[in-house]
């Protein structure tokens, strides 16, 4: 059986988004909530838990992370190739690859750099150094202090704008 790029992508993504979406949903979470709202170390915890899948476990929590990291990865490779071809008619899918385009880089620094830190911290033993490269990369750091939070609001909510679009078009039929 052959699959194209369209047709795993057109039907992997919604589950493949849900598991996204709870990275994107607790990584703002966090970032905002202790930037703008005062969260608690408790409460920061908890939601980091989620955010990283120590819900799980320590052992489990890199697999959980890479799996993340690697739904995110396919949605990115296959939607590129999808935009080989030609592109299809309407605001929903024009603002689908607008945004898909525009975030491309930073969500895939964001993943490669989250599934580095986790999976190194818990099975290479990564040098303080590494792990903070990794992580400033990962958070926006590169942008200051103060951007970070900027940057962590624009790409979650800038992902799931990208993955509502996207299920938006599934509703459509196919052409």
């Amino acid at each position: 059986m052959r699959f194209s790029a369209r047709s795993l992508h057109r039907k992997l993504s919604p589950v493949l988004f849900s598991l996204v979406a709870v990275s994107a949903v607790t990584g703002v979470a966090y970032r905002a909530g202790k930037k703008w709202f005062g969260m608690d170390g408790q409460t920061g915890q908890a939601v980091m838990e989620w955010h990283t899948g120590e819900w799980l476990g320590p052992e489990v929590s890199p697999f959980y992370v890479l799996l993340t990291g690697t739904a995110l990865l396919f949605l990115i490779v296959t939607g590129l190739l999808m935009m080989r071809g030609r592109a299809g008619k309407g605001a929903v899918r024009w603002w689908h690859r607008a945004l898909g385009l525009a975030l491309v880089l930073p969500l895939a620094a964001t993943a490669i750099t989250g599934m580095l830190y986790k999976t190194g911290m818990a099975w290479f033993g990564l040098s303080e150094g590494t792990a903070d490269l990794l992580m400033t990369i990962h958070e926006g750091a590169w942008l200051g202090r103060n951007l970070k939070v900027y940057y962590s609001v624009v790409l979650g909510t800038g992902l799931l704008a990208l993955g509502f679009f996207g299920l938006g078009l599934l509703r459509r039929p196919r052409r």
